[in-house]
């Protein structure tokens, strides 16, 4: 069974902001600036995953 685990709300925030403003930027059409919100909420989504992993060597 998949466990996930908590997402504090600045994560939320900042992952619902990015969003909104990805529909708004592929409404009005502004191809770039929807590319390059896509590649800062996967680079954000990404790094939040990979730094809430805990790191080898920690075995308490």
């Amino acid at each position: 069974m998949f466990q996930f685990e908590k997402i504090d709300i600045e994560n939320i925030l900042v992952i619902i902001a990015l969003s909104a403003s990805l529909i708004m930027a592929i409404f009005y059409g502004l191809d770039n600036l929807a590319m390059s919100i896509v590649t800062g909420l996967l680079g954000y989504i990404g790094g939040t995953i990979k730094g809430s992993t805990p790191k080898g060597g920690d075995n308490k």
